[in-house]
């Protein structure tokens, strides 16, 4: 049975999954072919892949929320690695194949806050601009994970009562 620290821990890091499906390639700009896909665009599955790690460990580390990634064995970090690239992959325009839920379905009645999105979103921006992604993949990037906003977040206030608080409908 999962308990629900169990619970939050795999919210948050479908959370995390969710934004990672739209980081970028380290080192590219937007000088591409608008007409490519994103996915091509930012690199492929190499670029995608270098930023996903990049990107989750910096969550892993970031003591405002890697509460919820503690327990995570090397083994389970990889495996949150993995989903979030093929993620990415697939919502670029790659040919990967989606792994993991629906980010509303995984982050339900978790109590995530409008204050751990934008920790999270925060980490993605960070990553984008020390690889140097262009301004307009950046741009289709956000529109995206803003688009996601709203199936993530249960509280909009930016007070997580408890790991394991539910918010009230």
């Amino acid at each position: 049975m999962i308990n629900n620290s169990q619970k939050s821990l795999r919210a948050l890091t479908m959370l995390a999954a969710a934004l990672v499906v739209f980081a970028a390639l380290p080192g590219r700009t937007a000088n591409a072919v608008d007409t490519k896909p994103l996915y091509e665009r930012l690199g492929g599955y190499d670029g995608i892949s270098a930023v996903v790690d990049e990107f989750a460990d910096s969550l892993f580390a970031d003591k405002r929320i890697n509460e919820f990634f503690i327990g995570m064995s090397d083994d389970t970090r990889a495996q949150f690695k993995q989903k979030n690239k093929n993620l990415l992959c697939n919502a670029t325009g790659g040919p990967c194949k989606v792994i993991s839920r629906p980010a509303k379905e995984a982050h339900h009645g978790l109590g995530i806050t409008a204050g751990d999105f934008e920790v999270v979103a925060g980490h993605l921006k960070d990553v984008l601009n020390k690889d140097k992604v262009g301004p307009k993949e950046q741009e289709e990037v956000f529109a995206i994970i803003l688009g996601l906003r709203s199936q993530i977040v249960d509280r909009p206030d930016e007070t997580r009562l408890s790991r394991d608080a539910v918010a009230k409908p």
